[in-house]
């Protein structure tokens, strides 16, 4: 049986992690022109959108959108929301589209951090990767 101070302990921690996903700009994208639509939604006035089949779970506005080009973590922006277009959006939906929105000023990475480029998204923890890399890379 579980303790329920333990429990407690591990609730607390989980719920302090940083929550947050990772994407890929296609690499046929200049960076310079990713960095053009970055700047022109600096100031939350209009967002960005990435497709997705899913949304994520346990992803909310506010938490961190990291951005990877060409093997690189670039950043980060803030997801400022979740759209669904088409019919009714039911889940089987063929024609339903589901976007993350992101938005506001984008904060680059002060070092380089290599990760492989990918589709879709992943569940990511900035600082976690980087102590993993450390680990293994030893």
């Amino acid at each position: 049986m579980v303790n329920i101070a333990n429990l407690s302990d591990i609730l607390t921690t989980i719920n302090s992690k940083t929550r947050s996903i990772i994407v890929t700009i296609p690499q046929w994208m200049r960076w310079k022109d990713f960095e053009r639509n970055l700047r022109s939604v600096a100031n939350y006035t209009h967002n960005l959108e990435f497709r997705v089949h899913d949304f994520p779970n346990g992803i909310h506005k506010g938490d961190k959108f990291y951005v990877v080009h060409n093997n690189v973590i670039k950043g980060w922006m803030e997801i400022v929301g979740f759209t669904e277009r088409g019919n009714d959006c039911e889940e089987d939906d063929k024609l339903c589209s589901k976007y993350i929105e992101y938005s506001g000023p984008f904060h680059y990475i002060d070092e380089i951090v290599s990760y492989n480029d990918f589709q879709g998204y992943r569940y990511f923890d900035l600082n976690e990767y980087k102590k993993n890399k450390d680990i293994f890379s030893k």
